[in-house]
């Protein structure tokens, strides 16, 4: 299994209250990895990231993204914590909003919640890996709070896609 960096400046992820590590630090999910995913549809999830308690569940969600070309790019991966911050704003739209209500249905009846097995390996759901085309080589991407799933070149595709939208956003932060 290849990384394709060598260094991490990921943060410490652990459970207890709220996601925090031992050091009451929220997870940082930063940085890239490539890791082989084998026919079980398992692959390894990064070191850097890996909590410190191996009964920390994430929530999977099958996501899409606009370039895709297909109904879900990537799997959006969650801290429990996180997933309880989006059923809260999910419930408080109301069981009536029928745009809502399609939102949930696509999120819930798309996801999955796991903890990593015993050698440190997210096993994918086939339905789940099939969706988003993940056939040889996974993509980790961090998102700060968050994670992202990706197969390889779908991202590439994607990433060049919103290529003006991300120098513009780096505009807005300084």
């Amino acid at each position: 299994m290849s990384e394709d960096a060598s260094n991490s400046s990921a943060g410490s992820i652990g459970a207890g209250s709220l996601d925090r590590g031992s050091d009451g630090v929220l997870p940082a999910f930063t940085w890239q990895y490539t890791y082989k995913l084998d026919a079980q549809k398992r692959v390894a999830f990064p070191n850097e990231w890996r909590p410190a308690d191996p009964r920390t569940l994430f929530t999977l969600v099958l996501w899409p993204h606009r370039a895709a070309g297909r109904n879900h790019a990537y799997v959006y991966g969650l801290s429990q914590r996180r997933f309880q911050d989006l059923l809260s704003k999910l419930e408080k739209a109301g069981m009536g909003d029928a745009r809502a209500g399609a939102l949930r249905r696509a999120i819930f009846g798309n996801s999955t919640t796991m903890a990593l097995d015993a050698s440190g390996r997210l096993v994918l759901p086939v339905r789940m890996a099939d969706a988003i085309g993940l056939q040889k080589e996974v993509l980790f991407v961090g998102t700060g709070a968050d994670f992202e799933i990706w197969d390889p070149s779908l991202h590439e595709i994607c990433t060049r896609a919103e290529s003006d939208l991300a120098a513009d956003a780096y505009t807005q932060l300084v």
